[in-house]
């Protein structure tokens, strides 16, 4: 792997997980009309339509299609984008977006231990820069104030979704390998979507499940965004950054969404501390500490 594939991976997902970490306040604010089903089905379908006419755009579809493991991707759409894109949403309303983004930041551990089973080994630098980055992430949420980042129940939801994204990023690079990034985006996103779309259906139909969909303007232009920015074009450039620098050294970026949450917040009022400021150097510390550290390792 170059230098310049590296760096392009990095801010690949440097800009992925900024758009990503807005899906936090945006779904908290959408659960005041919405259920967690109604938001998923939505953004998922959404970002799956974005992601199929890029798809159709940049790649030889029919060529894809004939080469595309089915069965693998219908897997790892339903559980690895539907099944965490749900749980996310479930998290946020059973705790907070700041407490969500309060565990996003053990998104490195996640990463690594699970990078364990997949017997990926440990990185150089990595123990150091995930206590330094994840330390980051828990100022950040706590800067938030008060009782927002106290845990209620659904921290462990959402803990379960960031481990589910997790296998699902390593298996697309194992399962997939070959497809072009944005066809495995594509497919996935959009096996996810067909799934989850005949849960609705069914749960519609017969009354399993009263789905709440909201009506306001400013809810459905907020749902269009995570459809384009989150549901789509994040995943995108997530699978670009994992294929060139893997899944753990993009975790790492995942503590950047505390930080850009409370920034959120900040427009609504808040301002920040002096936890703030010690976040962001924790988390800059830990994600270029351990980046110097492999960049200049002896192979």
């Amino acid at each position: 792997m170059t230098a310049q594939q590296k760096v392009l991976g990095n801010f690949s997902f440097f800009c992925g997980v900024c758009i990503w970490s807005t899906m936090f306040p945006a779904t908290e604010y959408l659960l005041n009309n919405w259920d967690p089903v109604a938001i998923t089905f939505v953004r998922m379908s959404g970002g799956g339509l974005v992601l199929l006419v890029a798809f159709a755009l940049l790649e030889d579809v029919s060529t894809t299609l004939r080469a595309a493991p089915w069965g693998k991707i219908v897997l790892l759409g339903i559980v690895g984008v539907a099944l965490s894109t749900f749980l996310f949403a479930w998290g946020i309303q059973l705790s907070s977006a700041v407490a969500g983004a309060l565990i996003a930041a053990t998104g490195p551990i996640v990463a690594a231990l699970i990078g364990v089973v997949f017997k990926q080994p440990l990185q150089k630098g990595i123990v150091l820069g995930i206590l330094l980055a994840v330390s980051g992430g828990i100022c950040a949420a706590l800067a938030n104030g008060g009782g927002t980042a106290d845990f209620r129940g659904g921290e462990i939801v959402v803990l379960l979704a960031m481990s589910i994204w997790v296998w699902y990023s390593y298996n697309c690079q194992r399962w997939l390998r070959g497809l072009p990034q944005v066809s495995i985006a594509a497919l996935t996103v959009a096996a996810g979507s067909i799934g989850f779309a005949v849960y609705v259906g069914i749960a519609e139909v017969s009354g399993f499940q009263d789905i709440r969909f909201g009506t306001e303007l400013k809810e459905w232009l907020l749902i269009g965004w995570l459809s384009i920015g989150p549901a789509s074009t994040a995943i995108f450039l997530w699978h670009f950054g994992v294929s060139r620098v893997g899944v753990t050294i993009g975790s790492m970026y995942q503590n950047l969404v505390p930080i850009i949450v409370v920034l959120i917040t900040i427009s609504l009022g808040r301002y920040p501390t002096y936890l703030h400021l010690i976040a962001g150097v924790l988390i800059i510390t830990g994600v270029l500490y351990t980046q110097i550290r492999n960049l200049f390792a002896v192979h």
